[in-house]
């Protein structure tokens, strides 16, 4: 039996990522609750994590994480997040043009694209424009629309990051906003990214617009559905970026079926601040709460129900993080959960929102991952 526990620094050191592997059964405290009280409640017992100075970071309990459990043997390797692929789609329809929205939203890309900090952190990046060649209102083309303009390359490749800034130099508005077809092709490209890498990596959409739709089937439940058609086959997150123009219930409808929960609203003033700072959460939010299954390291494989996490705020105790059945069910949780992209064959492990935005806020924080005993559910 082997305890493997290993730590990365993650998105600029906002998270220490620790896997420890415990072929044991747990050995759990007995003062206080099991795993404490919900988001921003009192734990029950008294002395929990919030009573050891954790106040801020919202959770309750006296579960202690992985000293919860009892460890067996040790041994130790290095780890790495998953790699982040990201197909971008822009609306460069007419209405672009108003107040220097295309300007703006120019110069936010192009300072994603060549900042240092990302073309190190393991990101590649495909691009299509719509409305523009054969993605349109005309030929309504999902197919067309799947085709990025640039293929997916990484940010660290100087040539990539010329590709990406070259075609957005190349370009200006014009057209209408064939939003079904353009999300609809998104999706199929994020579909086949991720089943063509078996989980090995995490794929999202960054969907950005400044209209309602405009050509091709313009109900925005079916525009939605090809969303959460990209999360229901293949995990892939789609993030809804709207501009000003944009319709919120819109936005609102794709983010909440791409499950990334909440749309990026950008207004008309200081646009290009405002999405350069969407573009980095998207970013860290991926980067900082997607990891991979640890794999094994013996014949046996490891048993998804044998998996727990637990959370270490920096300078405080351990807390143990309870695991959800999807993503529908953190809110239930508080905030503070996780799980699976696959329950019956995980590649994946992912942070639920809450929490995640937690481990980004505080520096220094460390996720466990324990595993051989019984999951804790939340």
């Amino acid at each position: 039996m082997n305890l493997r526990s290993f730590s990365a620094s993650v998105c600029g050191s906002l998270l220490a990522l620790s896997l420890t592997a415990i072929a044991c059964s747990p050995t759990r405290s007995n003062s206080g609750t099991d795993g404490g009280g919900g988001a921003g409640g009192d734990a029950a017992g008294g002395s929990g994590a919030q009573d050891q100075g954790t106040t801020d970071f919202g959770i309750g309990g006296t579960d202690t994480g992985t000293t919860g459990f009892t460890a067996c043997a040790t041994a130790t390797e290095a780890a790495s997040t998953l790699p982040l692929h990201m197909f971008v789609a822009i609306d460069k329809s007419g209405s672009m043009a108003d107040n220097s929205k295309w300007d703006k939203a120019k110069a936010a890309f192009l300072e994603f694209f060549q900042n240092p900090e990302n073309q190190s952190a393991k990101i590649s990046v495909a691009l299509r424009f719509w409305p523009d060649n054969g993605c349109d209102d005309q030929s309504c083309s999902v197919a067309a629309c799947a085709n990025p303009q640039v293929p997916l390359g990484d940010l660290a490749d100087p040539a990539q990051v010329s590709q990406l800034t070259q075609l957005y130099n190349s370009k200006s508005p014009g057209g209408n906003t064939p939003m079904f077809a353009a999300l609809g092709g998104a999706a199929q490209w994020g579909i086949q990214n991720a089943q063509q890498g078996e989980g090995a990596t995490a794929t999202v959409i960054v969907f950005v617009t400044d209209g309602e739709p405009h050509g091709c089937d313009e109900d925005i439940n079916h525009i939605a559905k090809n969303a959460a058609d990209a999360y229901t086959q293949a995990k892939v997150t789609t993030f809804a970026v709207g501009l000003a123009g944009s319709n919120e219930a819109d936005m609102q409808a794709i983010a909440t079926a791409g499950s990334s929960t909440k749309p990026y609203l950008i207004g008309n003033g200081d646009a290009q601040a405002e999405l350069a700072a969407a573009l980095k959460e998207i970013q860290k939010t991926t980067l900082a709460c997607v990891f991979a299954m640890p794999e094994a390291q013996g014949p046996d494989p490891i048993d998804p129900a044998l998996v727990n996490l637990s959370y270490t705020p920096a300078n405080a105790p351990p807390i143990a993080i309870g695991q959800v059945s999807d993503p529908s069910q953190c809110e239930a949780a508080g905030g503070w959960g996780w799980y699976y992209d696959d329950p019956n064959n995980p590649h994946v492990i992912q942070l639920c929102p809450a929490l995640c935005d937690n481990v980004q806020k505080y520096e220094g924080g460390k996720i466990d991952v324990i595993l051989g005993c019984e999951t804790k559910p939340a």
